[in-house]
C-alpha cells in the first residue's frame, strides 16, 4: 500500500479543515462528511474523509454536538482558520472606499471621533463596534487655560494632543485679574505643554517652588487649577455601538441567559474594557497574541464568560507611533473573518491619520 508523504497528509488535512470550517460559517449548519464528498470539490474518497474528520476531532478542531450529527469547529478550529487568514486578509477595494468616503467627515475632538469610530465599525461588520480610548492621564498636554467667567469664576479648558477636549467650571478664592490669568496661561503652556496629564502637578509644583514669592497669586490659582484637574481625570472611556447587532446571531451564543449575561456585560463595558487594555499592553510591550498584529480572540481565548460563544477581532491605534487606544468588532464566531480582519485594519489606519492630521495643524 502506498504512503503518502507526511507534508501531503498535513497539508490535506489542513485543506479539508479550511473547506469546513468556512462551510459552517456561511451555513450554520454541522457539516457531516457527505456534505464534503458531494459539495467540496477536495478530491479524497468517503473513507477518507472520514478517518481525516476522525483525526480532527480527536485533536480537538472539531466536535459533534451529538453522535448522529456531523461536525462544527471549536475554538481551536476557530484559531487555526484565523491564523491561516492572516495572511491574505484584505477588504475588497471598493468596500475600503466606501468607508473612506463615509470617514472624511470632518470631526474637531476625539470623542466625536472614536464615537463616530464605533458606529462605522458596527455599519460595516454588522456586528458591534467597539473603540476604547485610554486613561487621559496618559495623554499629552496641548494647551492648558483659563477664561474668566466673572467675579471668581473662570473656565478651566484642556486640550491633549492626541485631540482630547475638556472643560469645566473653577470657583477660586479671589478675583483674578485679566492680567493674572494672561501670566497663568502663558505659564501653564510654556511649562505643561508635551506633557503627560498625570505629571503635570509635579512638573507644576517644582515649576512654582522656584517662583512662590514672585507669584504669589499666580501660584494659588495655579495649585486650585491643578487639583480640579485630577478630579475630573476620568477611567478610560469605551464606545460601544450595534450591541442589537448580536441578537441576530442569539442562536450561536446559548440559551436565552446566556445571551441575557452577553447583553447586561456590553451594557456595563468595564470587563470588556478590561479585555482591550490587555490588548493595548501587548502591543505595548511588543507581545502579540498568536505573534500577529491584528488580536483575534477567539471564544474562551478572551478569559470572560459571558464572551464564549463570541470573537473579538481587535487592532491599535497610534500617535506618534504610540498606541493610544485599541478599535474593533465583537461578533459571533462564525463571522467572516478576512473581512473582519481587513475592516478594523483599514479603520484603525484612519484613526491614527484623522489625530495626525490635528497634531499637524498650526
Amino acid at each position: 500500500m502506498r504512503q503518502l508523504k507526511p507534508d501531503v497528509v498535513e497539508k490535506r488535512k489542513h485543506d479539508l479543515l479550511q473547506w469546513v470550517i468556512h462551510y459552517y460559517i456561511k451555513t450554520s449548519r454541522p457539516v457531516a462528511s457527505s456534505v464534503i464528498a458531494s459539495e467540496s470539490g477536495i478530491d479524497l474518497s468517503s473513507a477518507t474523509v472520514r478517518n481525516v474528520l476522525q483525526e480532527l476531532e480527536e485533536e480537538g478542531f472539531l466536535h459533534q454536538p451529538h453522535s448522529s450529527a456531523g461536525r462544527v469547529p471549536t475554538d481551536k478550529g476557530y484559531r487555526f482558520y484565523v491564523d491561516y487568514l492572516m495572511g491574505i486578509q484584505r477588504l475588497a477595494s471598493g468596500e475600503k472606499e466606501k468607508i473612506e468616503r463615509q470617514y472624511r467627515h470632518r470631526v474637531s475632538e476625539l470623542d466625536t471621533l472614536l464615537s463616530e469610530t464605533s458606529k462605522l465599525l458596527s455599519r460595516a461588520s454588522h456586528g458591534a463596534g467597539l473603540v476604547l480610548s485610554t486613561q487621559m492621564r496618559q495623554h499629552a498636554l496641548k494647551r492648558l487655560e483659563i477664561i474668566p467667567l466673572g467675579g471668581k469664576n473662570v473656565l478651566a479648558i484642556m486640550v491633549t494632543e492626541t485631540g482630547l477636549v475638556r472643560h469645566w467650571p473653577i470657583t477660586i478664592p479671589f478675583e483674578a485679574s485679566s492680567r493674572n490669568i494672561g501670566v497663568i496661561n502663558r505659564f501653564l503652556n510654556d511649562n505643561l505643554r508635551g506633557c503627560c496629564v498625570s505629571d503635570a502637578r509635579k512638573v507644576m509644583a517644582e515649576r512654582l517652588a522656584e517662583l512662590e514669592a514672585e507669584f504669589r497669586e499666580v501660584s494659588s490659582l495655579a495649585r486650585e487649577l491643578l487639583d480640579e484637574l485630577g478630579q475630573v481625570v476620568v477611567p478610560e472611556a469605551l464606545y460601544i455601538d450595534g450591541a442589537d447587532n448580536i441578537l441576530v446571531t442569539a442562536d450561536d451564543i446559548g440559551d436565552l441567559r446566556e445571551v441575557q449575561s452577553l447583553m447586561r456585560l456590553l451594557s456595563e463595558k468595564r470587563a470588556l474594557a478590561g479585555l482591550l487594555e490587555e490588548e493595548l499592553k501587548l502591543e505595548e510591550g511588543g507581545v502579540r497574541l498568536g505573534g500577529h498584529l491584528t488580536g483575534v480572540r477567539i471564544g474562551s481565548e478572551s478569559g470572560i464568560p459571558e464572551l464564549a460563544g463570541m470573537s473579538l477581532v481587535s487592532k491599535v491605534y497610534r500617535h506618534k507611533g504610540r498606541p493610544v487606544g485599541v478599535l474593533g468588532v465583537l461578533g459571533s464566531k462564525r463571522m467572516e473573518y478576512s473581512r473582519m480582519l481587513g475592516l478594523v485594519e483599514c479603520v484603525s489606519s484612519m484613526v491614527t491619520r484623522e489625530i495626525q492630521s490635528w497634531c499637524d495643524e498650526p
